[in-house]
């Protein structure tokens, strides 16, 4: 009787340390929180905006929050990343179209888009199709033309990227065909040193080469054209096909408990409302459109099945 008793005092004690207000498991955040992004930190517009935004966060939250890049696959790698964190709270992540959507599409992804719980949309990169400056087209019509009697070498991120797919797009509606080439590090210096001809990339990680002269845009890949290229038509606008906003969102775990989503999902868009955050966006050239946990769900259900068409008809899936 005497150990059932201790047994007992023991057990009472315990879940009074517990479940008291301070304890390691009541107490949420008590360590820091890692935000993921699944590219490279370099001339990345997203490392960018949240850099800004973890200071913020981390005081809202009381715990460090840390910007993590982890590269490789397309975003792949740092979304499977995330899906495979524990769900307790500690980690998110920021992931795309591409891998949230066409390479799930593609089956090339080890998890599926239902292993996260979307806190919402934040923003959209400003992609572009970029040539060498003294190329001999100044726009998609003339490329096309160019293209029927020269091949052209397109460098893109890969056969699942968005952007890949909106100038693949293009070359079957002006009748050609890209020599495509997929580079696990992409940059300008692919097109200056004539490696390519072609590049899609956020208009962001150009802008130094655009502005020394080096390069020149073709189009903007966005429903709308950019505020500081304004004279950069879109693609829609030179019929070559329809735009898409290539979209980021936050995203946690799928099993990570609601009240800690909905605290985490309120905190990043109070701070993505500050002032000088949303000059970052800006300057960057992002757009910012904020949405909730059950618009992204939806956005993402519609563009899974549209998707899906589009890569049947361009051959990328079956």
């Amino acid at each position: 009787m005497a150990k059932k008793a201790l047994f007992i005092a023991l057990a009472l004690a315990l879940a009074v340390v517990f479940a008291a207000p301070g304890s390691a498991l009541a107490k949420w955040p008590s360590k820091p929180i890692q935000i993921v992004v699944p590219w490279p930190a370099a001339n990345d517009p997203s490392t960018m905006i949240l850099t800004a935004m973890a200071p913020h966060m981390s005081k809202e939250l009381g715990v460090p929050v840390k910007v993590i890049n982890q590269p490789g696959g397309g975003g792949v790698l740092g979304a499977h990343k995330v899906a495979q964190a524990r769900p307790d709270g500690y980690t998110l992540g920021l992931i795309s179209i591409g891998p949230m959507i066409t390479q799930v599409l593609r089956g090339k992804t080890p998890y599926k888009n239902q292993d996260f719980k979307p806190l919402g949309l934040v923003w959209s990169s400003p992609f572009v199709l970029a040539c060498r400056a003294d190329a001999p087209y100044n726009n998609l019509k003339e490329l096309a033309e160019y293209a029927k009697t020269h091949e052209l070498k397109l460098a893109h991120w890969g056969l699942g990227a968005v952007p890949t797919l909106i100038a693949m797009k293009a070359a079957q509606i002006g009748g050609f065909k890209w020599k495509e080439t997929a580079y696990r590090k992409l940059n300008a210096l692919l097109v200056t040193k004539g490696d390519a001809d072609v590049i899609t990339f956020s208009v962001t990680g150009l802008k130094d080469y655009l502005d020394a002269g080096k390069l020149k845009l073709l189009a903007c890949m966005l429903p709308e054209r950019l505020p500081n290229y304004p004279d950069t038509p879109t693609v829609k606008e030179q019929g070559f096909g329809d735009p898409y906003s290539i979209w980021f969102g936050m995203f946690v775990p799928a099993k990570t408990a609601d009240d800690r989503a909905n605290k985490l999902s309120e905190v990043f868009f109070k701070v993505m409302k500050r002032p000088d955050v949303q000059d970052t966006i800006k300057k960057i050239g992002s757009v910012s459109h904020p949405t909730d946990a059950k618009a992204a769900r939806k956005q993402m259900d519609s563009e899974l099945a549209n998707f899906g068409q589009i890569m049947k008809q361009l051959g990328v899936i079956k």
